[in-house]
Protein backbone atom coordinates (compact mmCIF):
# COMPACT_ATOMS: atom_id res chain seq x y z
CA UNK A 1 0.00 0.00 0.00
CA UNK A 2 1.83 3.36 -1.13
CA UNK A 3 0.78 6.77 1.41
CA UNK A 4 1.05 10.32 0.03
CA UNK A 5 4.20 11.64 1.91
CA UNK A 6 3.45 15.45 2.49
CA UNK A 7 5.78 17.77 1.14
CA UNK A 8 6.76 19.71 3.57
CA UNK A 9 8.94 23.34 2.44
CA UNK A 10 12.32 23.66 3.63
CA UNK A 11 15.20 26.32 3.10
CA UNK A 12 17.04 25.96 0.56
CA UNK A 13 20.18 24.95 2.06
CA UNK A 14 18.09 22.15 3.64
CA UNK A 15 18.77 19.59 0.67
CA UNK A 16 17.39 16.96 2.19
CA UNK A 17 14.70 15.92 -0.55
CA UNK A 18 15.83 12.31 -2.46
CA UNK A 19 15.06 13.59 -6.10
CA UNK A 20 16.59 17.02 -5.23
CA UNK A 21 20.03 15.45 -4.20
CA UNK A 22 20.24 13.14 -6.51
CA UNK A 23 19.60 16.07 -9.46
CA UNK A 24 22.26 17.97 -7.23
CA UNK A 25 25.13 14.86 -7.73
CA UNK A 26 23.93 14.62 -11.12
CA UNK A 27 24.58 18.74 -12.20
CA UNK A 28 26.71 20.05 -9.95
CA UNK A 29 29.63 18.26 -8.95
CA UNK A 30 33.31 19.76 -10.10
CA UNK A 31 35.83 18.64 -8.02
CA UNK A 32 34.20 15.50 -6.23
CA UNK A 33 33.79 11.85 -8.53
CA UNK A 34 30.49 10.46 -8.19
CA UNK A 35 30.32 7.05 -7.94
CA UNK A 36 27.21 4.02 -7.39
CA UNK A 37 28.54 1.15 -5.01
CA UNK A 38 25.25 -0.49 -4.95
CA UNK A 39 21.42 -0.05 -4.84
CA UNK A 40 18.77 -0.52 -2.25
CA UNK A 41 16.61 -3.08 -1.65
CA UNK A 42 13.57 -0.77 -3.71
CA UNK A 43 16.27 -0.04 -6.80
CA UNK A 44 17.33 3.46 -5.54
CA UNK A 45 21.32 3.88 -6.31
CA UNK A 46 23.94 4.15 -3.46
CA UNK A 47 26.05 6.76 -4.38
CA UNK A 48 29.53 8.22 -3.04
CA UNK A 49 31.08 11.37 -3.92
CA UNK A 50 34.88 10.89 -3.47
CA UNK A 51 37.19 14.07 -2.95
CA UNK A 52 40.61 12.19 -4.11
CA UNK A 53 44.00 13.18 -2.14
CA UNK A 54 46.69 10.65 -3.15
CA UNK A 55 48.70 9.70 -0.01
CA UNK A 56 46.46 11.68 2.55
CA UNK A 57 44.45 9.83 5.17
CA UNK A 58 41.56 8.50 4.22
CA UNK A 59 37.76 9.33 5.96
CA UNK A 60 34.21 8.93 5.07
CA UNK A 61 31.14 10.47 6.52
CA UNK A 62 27.67 9.07 5.80
CA UNK A 63 24.52 10.62 5.91
CA UNK A 64 20.44 9.05 6.01
CA UNK A 65 21.01 5.70 7.81
CA UNK A 66 17.89 6.04 8.95
CA UNK A 67 15.42 7.68 6.64
CA UNK A 68 13.31 9.81 9.21
CA UNK A 69 16.69 11.99 9.81
CA UNK A 70 16.68 14.14 6.92
CA UNK A 71 19.36 16.71 8.96
CA UNK A 72 22.31 14.36 8.23
CA UNK A 73 21.88 14.21 4.23
CA UNK A 74 21.48 17.80 4.34
CA UNK A 75 24.28 18.36 6.19
CA UNK A 76 26.42 15.99 4.31
CA UNK A 77 24.80 17.90 1.09
CA UNK A 78 26.25 21.08 2.55
CA UNK A 79 29.74 19.63 2.99
CA UNK A 80 29.21 18.77 -0.40
CA UNK A 81 28.68 21.96 -1.27
CA UNK A 82 31.78 23.45 0.33
CA UNK A 83 34.11 21.58 -1.17
CA UNK A 84 32.60 22.60 -4.56
CA UNK A 85 32.12 26.10 -3.93
CA UNK A 86 34.02 27.59 -0.92
CA UNK A 87 30.21 27.92 0.98
CA UNK A 88 27.82 26.03 2.59
CA UNK A 89 24.22 25.97 0.96
CA UNK A 90 23.38 29.08 2.77
CA UNK A 91 26.61 31.01 1.76
CA UNK A 92 28.26 30.76 5.11
CA UNK A 93 32.42 29.92 4.45
CA UNK A 94 33.54 27.69 7.51
CA UNK A 95 37.29 28.25 7.12
CA UNK A 96 38.45 26.08 9.69
CA UNK A 97 36.30 22.66 8.70
CA UNK A 98 37.26 24.02 4.60
CA UNK A 99 40.97 23.97 5.40
CA UNK A 100 41.10 20.55 7.14
CA UNK A 101 39.40 18.91 4.06
CA UNK A 102 41.83 19.84 1.81
CA UNK A 103 44.28 17.80 3.39
CA UNK A 104 42.21 14.81 3.72
CA UNK A 105 41.12 12.34 1.09
CA UNK A 106 37.22 11.86 1.75
CA UNK A 107 34.55 10.00 1.05
CA UNK A 108 30.94 11.01 1.57
CA UNK A 109 27.96 9.23 1.08
CA UNK A 110 25.01 11.55 1.66
CA UNK A 111 22.38 9.17 1.87
CA UNK A 112 23.21 5.16 3.13
CA UNK A 113 19.38 4.25 3.23
CA UNK A 114 17.27 6.08 -0.04
CA UNK A 115 14.64 3.46 0.68
CA UNK A 116 13.55 4.97 4.29
CA UNK A 117 14.56 8.72 3.36
CA UNK A 118 11.64 7.95 0.44
CA UNK A 119 9.09 7.62 2.74
CA UNK A 120 9.85 10.34 5.32
CA UNK A 121 8.92 13.28 4.63
CA UNK A 122 12.34 16.43 4.20
CA UNK A 123 12.23 17.88 7.70
CA UNK A 124 10.23 17.56 11.02
CA UNK A 125 11.34 20.92 12.05
CA UNK A 126 9.25 22.52 14.67
CA UNK A 127 6.66 19.06 14.25
CA UNK A 128 5.71 17.03 17.36
CA UNK A 129 7.64 13.91 18.45
CA UNK A 130 4.83 11.62 17.92
CA UNK A 131 5.06 12.16 14.34
CA UNK A 132 8.43 11.46 14.31
CA UNK A 133 7.92 8.29 15.69
CA UNK A 134 5.20 7.40 13.41
CA UNK A 135 7.61 8.11 10.26
CA UNK A 136 10.69 6.44 12.22
CA UNK A 137 8.93 2.92 13.18
CA UNK A 138 5.81 3.01 10.65
CA UNK A 139 2.50 1.79 10.71
CA UNK A 140 1.48 -1.52 10.82
CA UNK A 141 -1.88 -2.34 8.82
CA UNK A 142 -4.24 -2.02 12.06
CA UNK A 143 -2.59 1.22 12.55
CA UNK A 144 -0.23 0.08 15.59
CA UNK A 145 3.40 1.47 15.31
CA UNK A 146 5.75 -1.19 13.95
CA UNK A 147 7.26 -2.16 17.55
CA UNK A 148 10.72 -0.58 16.35
CA UNK A 149 12.21 0.79 19.99
CA UNK A 150 15.93 2.42 20.08
CA UNK A 151 16.21 1.19 24.05
CA UNK A 152 14.37 -2.18 23.39
CA UNK A 153 16.72 -5.25 24.86
CA UNK A 154 14.75 -7.25 22.52
CA UNK A 155 15.39 -5.20 18.77
CA UNK A 156 12.91 -5.40 15.75
CA UNK A 157 15.67 -6.73 13.39
CA UNK A 158 13.11 -6.98 10.62
CA UNK A 159 9.08 -6.60 9.88
CA UNK A 160 7.25 -7.47 6.61
CA UNK A 161 6.18 -4.36 4.21
CA UNK A 162 3.13 -6.83 3.78
CA UNK A 163 1.61 -6.27 7.28
CA UNK A 164 2.40 -2.58 7.47
CA UNK A 165 0.58 0.82 5.85
CA UNK A 166 4.25 1.55 5.63
CA UNK A 167 7.49 0.75 6.97
CA UNK A 168 9.47 3.70 8.57
CA UNK A 169 12.77 5.54 7.91
CA UNK A 170 14.61 2.78 10.75
CA UNK A 171 14.28 0.14 8.04
CA UNK A 172 15.04 -0.26 4.02
CA UNK A 173 12.31 -1.15 1.72
CA UNK A 174 12.72 -5.03 2.39
CA UNK A 175 11.43 -4.99 5.64
CA UNK A 176 15.35 -5.09 7.47
CA UNK A 177 16.49 -2.90 9.98
CA UNK A 178 19.00 -0.78 8.90
CA UNK A 179 21.60 -0.31 11.80
CA UNK A 180 20.75 -3.39 13.77
CA UNK A 181 22.51 -6.99 13.12
CA UNK A 182 21.99 -10.25 13.91
CA UNK A 183 25.85 -10.86 14.14
CA UNK A 184 28.76 -8.04 13.37
CA UNK A 185 29.54 -10.80 10.52
CA UNK A 186 27.01 -9.80 7.83
CA UNK A 187 24.02 -7.40 7.22
CA UNK A 188 20.91 -8.50 5.73
CA UNK A 189 20.26 -4.93 4.61
CA UNK A 190 22.04 -4.94 0.60
CA UNK A 191 22.63 -1.27 1.94
CA UNK A 192 25.18 -2.05 5.12
CA UNK A 193 26.84 -4.56 2.62
CA UNK A 194 27.04 -2.46 0.10
CA UNK A 195 29.10 0.01 1.84
CA UNK A 196 31.06 -3.18 3.54
CA UNK A 197 31.94 -3.77 -0.03
CA UNK A 198 33.12 -0.09 -0.62
CA UNK A 199 34.74 0.14 2.62
CA UNK A 200 36.97 -3.04 2.64
CA UNK A 201 39.94 -2.23 1.48
CA UNK A 202 39.63 1.44 0.88
CA UNK A 203 42.20 2.39 3.25
CA UNK A 204 39.84 4.10 5.34
CA UNK A 205 41.11 5.40 8.94
CA UNK A 206 37.45 6.84 10.37
CA UNK A 207 33.52 6.63 9.19
CA UNK A 208 30.86 8.95 10.81
CA UNK A 209 27.64 8.53 10.84
CA UNK A 210 25.43 11.31 11.27
CA UNK A 211 21.84 10.73 12.80
CA UNK A 212 19.71 12.52 14.62
CA UNK A 213 17.36 12.93 17.87
CA UNK A 214 16.22 16.08 19.90
CA UNK A 215 19.50 17.14 21.12
CA UNK A 216 23.29 17.06 20.38
CA UNK A 217 25.40 14.55 21.64
CA UNK A 218 27.74 11.48 20.21
CA UNK A 219 27.94 7.89 20.96
CA UNK A 220 31.06 6.30 22.36
CA UNK A 221 30.66 2.95 20.28
CA UNK A 222 30.22 0.48 22.79
CA UNK A 223 31.58 -2.39 20.55
CA UNK A 224 35.18 -0.47 20.08
CA UNK A 225 38.17 -1.84 21.97
CA UNK A 226 39.92 0.39 24.62
CA UNK A 227 42.14 1.79 22.11
CA UNK A 228 39.53 3.91 20.92
CA UNK A 229 37.64 5.35 24.18
CA UNK A 230 40.51 8.17 24.50
CA UNK A 231 40.02 8.80 20.68
CA UNK A 232 36.08 9.79 21.50
CA UNK A 233 36.78 11.78 24.77
CA UNK A 234 39.43 13.81 22.82
CA UNK A 235 36.29 14.45 20.09
CA UNK A 236 33.82 15.69 23.27
CA UNK A 237 36.17 18.11 24.78
CA UNK A 238 37.21 19.62 21.39
CA UNK A 239 33.49 20.01 20.68
CA UNK A 240 32.35 21.37 23.70
CA UNK A 241 34.45 24.30 23.08
CA UNK A 242 33.44 24.49 19.64
CA UNK A 243 29.48 24.42 20.44
CA UNK A 244 30.22 26.05 23.79
CA UNK A 245 31.39 29.02 22.30
CA UNK A 246 28.88 28.97 19.66
CA UNK A 247 26.21 29.26 23.01
CA UNK A 248 24.96 25.61 21.84
CA UNK A 249 24.14 22.99 24.52
CA UNK A 250 26.48 19.72 23.69
CA UNK A 251 25.43 17.03 25.64
CA UNK A 252 27.46 14.49 27.37
CA UNK A 253 29.09 11.42 25.56
CA UNK A 254 26.55 8.91 25.25
CA UNK A 255 27.49 5.27 26.83
CA UNK A 256 30.30 6.51 27.89
CA UNK A 257 30.83 4.20 30.99
CA UNK A 258 33.71 2.26 32.32
CA UNK A 259 34.18 0.37 30.68
CA UNK A 260 31.52 1.08 28.18
CA UNK A 261 28.98 -1.63 27.70
CA UNK A 262 28.00 -3.03 24.36
CA UNK A 263 24.75 -3.12 23.38
CA UNK A 264 22.59 -6.60 23.22
CA UNK A 265 22.52 -6.57 19.44
CA UNK A 266 24.98 -5.30 16.79
CA UNK A 267 25.05 -2.55 14.99
CA UNK A 268 26.61 -1.39 11.88
CA UNK A 269 29.59 0.26 13.72
CA UNK A 270 30.44 -3.48 14.85
CA UNK A 271 30.18 -4.56 11.29
CA UNK A 272 32.58 -2.26 9.94
CA UNK A 273 35.19 -2.13 12.67
CA UNK A 274 35.88 -5.60 12.16
CA UNK A 275 36.04 -6.62 8.82
CA UNK A 276 37.04 -3.11 7.21
CA UNK A 277 39.45 -2.26 10.50
CA UNK A 278 38.20 0.95 11.22
CA UNK A 279 37.13 3.47 14.15
CA UNK A 280 33.35 4.43 13.41
CA UNK A 281 31.92 7.48 15.12
CA UNK A 282 28.25 8.19 15.47
CA UNK A 283 26.86 11.50 15.82
CA UNK A 284 23.30 12.62 16.84
CA UNK A 285 22.47 15.87 15.63
CA UNK A 286 19.27 17.54 16.73
CA UNK A 287 15.83 17.75 14.57
CA UNK A 288 14.70 20.87 15.58
CA UNK A 289 11.09 18.82 16.87
CA UNK A 290 9.08 19.94 19.91
CA UNK A 291 7.51 18.17 22.54
CA UNK A 292 10.16 18.07 25.54
CA UNK A 293 11.62 20.17 27.91
CA UNK A 294 15.31 18.92 27.15
CA UNK A 295 15.37 19.48 23.21
CA UNK A 296 15.12 23.29 24.11
CA UNK A 297 15.81 25.93 23.31
CA UNK A 298 14.32 25.39 19.83
CA UNK A 299 17.57 25.94 16.99
CA UNK A 300 17.15 27.38 13.98
CA UNK A 301 17.57 24.99 11.20
CA UNK A 302 20.25 26.64 9.81
CA UNK A 303 21.99 26.03 13.49
CA UNK A 304 21.01 22.26 12.79
CA UNK A 305 23.01 22.04 9.82
CA UNK A 306 25.82 24.20 11.18
CA UNK A 307 26.08 21.84 14.51
CA UNK A 308 26.49 18.96 11.77
CA UNK A 309 29.22 20.85 10.20
CA UNK A 310 31.01 21.59 14.00
CA UNK A 311 31.02 17.85 14.51
CA UNK A 312 32.26 16.70 11.78
CA UNK A 313 35.04 19.88 11.79
CA UNK A 314 36.15 18.25 14.80
CA UNK A 315 36.03 14.67 13.29
CA UNK A 316 38.14 15.77 10.35
CA UNK A 317 40.57 17.72 13.09
CA UNK A 318 41.12 14.24 14.92
CA UNK A 319 41.82 12.13 11.65
CA UNK A 320 44.51 14.65 10.22
CA UNK A 321 46.34 14.35 13.69
CA UNK A 322 46.11 10.11 13.03
CA UNK A 323 44.02 9.60 15.74
CA UNK A 324 42.38 7.49 14.57
CA UNK A 325 44.78 5.85 12.09
CA UNK A 326 46.34 5.07 15.81
CA UNK A 327 44.03 3.58 17.23
CA UNK A 328 43.57 1.60 14.47
CA UNK A 329 46.56 0.11 14.60
CA UNK A 330 46.79 -0.55 18.06
CA UNK A 331 43.98 -2.67 17.45
CA UNK A 332 45.05 -4.61 14.64
CA UNK A 333 48.39 -3.73 13.75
Amino acid sequence: MQIKIPRIITPDYWLANLGDVQRYLRHHLAQGELRQFGESSLGFPLQVVEYANPGARKLMVIGGTHGHEPGGVASVMNLIHLLETGRDLAGEPHERLLELAGGLHLLLVPCLNPDGRSVCPDSFYAQGIETTVAYSSGIQTNGDLVPYDSESQEPCYYFDPADAVFVGGQFNGAGWAINRRLSDDHSEAVEVQALLGLAQGAGLDAILDLHACGSNFAFQVRSHEAPYWPVMREWQRRAEALFGAKGRPLNKLHGDDDPPVPPAFFCNSALLHKHAKLMWMSYEGRQGYVGRVPFFPLPTEWEIIDDYLGAIEVYLELGTEGRYADANAEVFG
